[in-house]
């Protein structure tokens, strides 16, 4: 019986994904951004999702030494001719800016509620 039950358990523990692998394998927000000379071509980004959603942002810019994603600090260095790619779970409730340091810009706002 004691062995039968630990079968079933395990069973479930298999069968039902957690949450973690749920959210891993979930289609991200995908957040477009292409900058020239430092602006935003489009204006400046600004994006609501749901507090624990993946988010992938693509930045694609000609200038710059640093792309930083502000409240997460998530930075990456972009290259010429390859996308920025920044990839994070919105588990924190907040506003939060998407800059391209030097030069300094604002290109998108994310709103994770």
């Amino acid at each position: 019986m004691r062995r039968a039950l630990i079968v079933a358990i395990a069973l479930v523990a298999i069968a039902v994904p957690t949450g973690a692998t749920a959210q891993a394998t979930a289609t991200p927000v995908v957040i477009n951004v292409t900058a020239v000379n430092g602006r935003p071509l489009e204006g400046i980004k600004r994006v609501t999702v749901k507090k624990g959603q993946l988010v992938k942002i693509v930045v694609r810019t000609n200038v710059g030494t640093e792309v930083h994603l502000h409240g997460y600090n998530i930075q990456k260095t972009p290259r010429k001719g390859v996308p920025t790619v920044i990839r994070f779970l919105a588990n924190v409730s907040g506003r939060f800016d998407l800059e391209l340091h030097h030069p300094d810009a604002l290109l998108a706002q994310i709103t994770v509620k």
